[in-house]
């Protein structure tokens, strides 16, 4: 019976072994580096806010939005900071939104604690009709129906 305990708890050290050295293999660095690089964006939660413009400065690349908080139900103001990575729909750039427009934004919070936008999209009005623009009915000559 000693020479089979003996023979078990040398597997049994084995194994233990060997689940060791394969769970303490080092991450490369090269590789720990592309991830951090890649990953930055995805690091951060992606935010969305919708509202109207009060402000935006192209001197500063800033933008100052008026939304509903719709956990608290009340009107609050934020600073969106854009750069050169920022996109735009429905225009070519920052210059190209005033106050009063409505515009969507995907932003993060980034390391320094600013809003960045990622992504804008300026709300296109739509097309109202003008009551009195509106196509009158051609009623056939000597039609009683006026």
């Amino acid at each position: 019976m000693g020479k089979k305990k003996v023979f078990i708890f040398t597997l049994i050290f084995i194994f233990i072994l060997f689940l060791g050295f394969n769970f303490a293999e080092e991450i490369k660095p090269e590789i720990q580096k592309k991830k951090d690089a890649s990953s930055f964006v995805s690091d951060f939660d992606v935010q969305w806010v919708w509202g109207e413009v009060v402000s935006v400065d192209t001197n500063t690349k800033t933008i100052i939005l008026k939304y509903l908080d719709y956990e608290t139900d009340v009107e609050k103001e934020i600073i969106l900071n854009t750069d050169e990575n920022t996109q735009y729909e429905n225009c070519d750039s920052l210059n190209q939104i005033k106050p009063a427009d409505t515009i969507s934004v995907d932003y993060i919070i980034s390391p320094e604690g600013k809003n960045l936008a990622k992504y804008v999209v300026l709300e296109k009005p739509e097309n109202t009709v003008n009551p009195q623009e509106e196509s009158k009915e051609v009623l056939p000559e000597g039609s009683d129906l006026r």
